[in-house]
């Protein structure tokens, strides 16, 4: 049987779709391997969301035409969409497959894979709301799965080239993300992952995203729900009330910000003031406790003076993040901003963006330190050396380490926090485990 090996740049949702990707090769006689194994089809996952992450795609192309020229290339994705002209050279793939791709893969490729005869670029689907997708996601050897409820965007901030990427915001049938997250439960997995462009926008007849996980929480399984980044919007309230409801949903919302000041949230064509996200935020952090609030936010865009840089750094400094995502403003060609005057220097930038990376470290060390004393669910990454992640996002470290395997979920008590997110805690033996010692037989570790 013919070898598959993907490469995945870019965000959780490019992840979600090579893990279905995978699935259907799968199904149709592959044989899915790591990544730098020798394969017979190499899949290139390709993200555009900035200049230099098309660029890491033109270089994965090649990287991989150089290192094993027998085999099938085909590079899928955002990349493609937007940048078909890119490909047109002799080291390129032999297959481009654009968003939304009009079949699942294994329907695209040709019977026999012929390296070095390009084929002629496949049309992309038609886009359609309430979309079904056939199969469950693999995730190899991982916790988590990452399950797309959701696709595309309505919003066009300037400096985003995702609604060209990806079309217009349409959501997924609720029955077939049922469907699917039980098929993952029942494979294992303990934790799944909300992905989508949007998640606020998701809407299937009348169900929202909160109507959405209520019903996610009716299936069948020990599991935990995770929500991907989540745009601020109204239907947040309803979210939180389900957060505060169940702690199967993880303590952790991230609300990209993108930037804490009006006069750059209106250039970048936010759909938010400054006041509207910190309500939302603190909205949540009351009614949540433990929750870890994350937040993305991008320093150098077009017309950042000291006086819109000082404001953004004091509402970041307010808050009390527990996750801050700093980037430095990057031209998209094909966006507006790409054509705005009055970038800040690059040297200038530079130390903006280590101030904010600087009230981030601190106010991740700040959160993990809150939760000293306070039981975590963590879900076990390497069994061995007893570490994991927390329900509300804290790397944990159990002493003594639990002697079970990865991908179990243990309750945690927090004793000692270690910077940034890195914490340490004491394993809570489970009620069985107190029976055994009890009745005089091994107790668990």
């Amino acid at each position: 049987m013919p070898n598959v090996a993907f490469y995945t740049l870019g965000c959780r949702l490019n992840q979600a779709e090579t893990g279905l990707a995978t699935a259907d090769l799968a199904d149709h006689g592959y044989t899915p391997v790591p990544w730098g194994e020798p394969a017979d089809l190499l899949v290139i996952n390709s993200c555009a969301v900035t200049a230099a992450a098309a660029q890491k795609t033109r270089q994965a192309v090649r990287a991989a035409r150089r290192r094993w020229p027998e085999a099938f290339v085909v590079v899928i994705g955002c990349g493609v969409t937007v940048d078909r002209d890119a490909w047109d050279m002799e080291d390129g793939p032999d297959l481009l497959v654009p968003n939304p791709p009009p079949a699942p893969l294994s329907a695209l490729l040709p019977a026999v894979l012929q390296p070095h005869r390009r084929l002629a670029d496949i049309a992309p689907g038609e886009p359609q709301d309430g979309f079904t997708i056939p199969g469950a996601g693999v995730f190899g050897e991982r916790t988590r799965a990452n399950l797309k409820i959701q696709d595309g965007c309505d919003f066009f901030c300037s400096y985003c080239i995702v609604p060209y990427t990806r079309g217009r915001s349409r959501s997924r049938d609720a029955d077939d993300v049922l469907r699917e997250a039980q098929a993952l439960i029942s494979h294992g997995y303990h934790e799944l992952v909300l992905c989508g462009v949007n998640l606020t926008a998701y809407h299937d007849h009348g169900l929202d995203v909160a109507g959405l996980l209520r019903r996610l929480l009716t299936l069948n399984g020990d599991f935990r729900i995770r929500l991907g980044s989540a745009e601020p919007a109204p239907v947040l309230e309803r979210v939180v009330d389900v957060m505060a409801e169940d702690r199967r949903i993880c303590r952790f919302l991230h609300l990209p910000l993108q930037y804490g000041e009006d006069s750059i949230l209106h250039s970048m064509r936010r759909h938010y003031r400054a006041a509207d996200y910190r309500r939302l935020a603190e909205m949540a952090l009351a009614r949540i406790d433990g929750l870890c609030l994350g937040a993305d936010v991008i320093v150098g865009f077009p017309g950042e003076t000291d006086a819109a840089f000082a404001s953004c750094h004091d509402f970041l400094a307010s808050l009390p993040f527990g996750l801050l995502h700093v980037f430095s403003y990057s031209p998209r060609p094909g966006t507006t901003a790409a054509g705005l005057a009055g970038r800040p220097p690059a040297r200038l930038v530079k130390r903006r963006s280590e101030a904010l990376l600087a009230v981030g470290a601190a106010k991740a060390a700040a959160f993990a330190a809150s939760q000293i004393g306070q039981t975590v669910t963590v879900l076990l990454e390497d069994g061995d050396a007893g570490t994991g992640w927390s329900d509300n996002y804290l790397h944990v470290r159990i002493e003594p380490p639990v002697r079970r395997p990865a991908n179990t979920l243990v309750d945690v008590t927090i004793t000692a926090a270690d910077g940034n997110r890195e914490v340490r805690g004491r394993a809570i033996a489970p009620p069985a485990c107190n029976q055994a010692s009890a009745s005089g037989e091994k107790p668990c570790p």
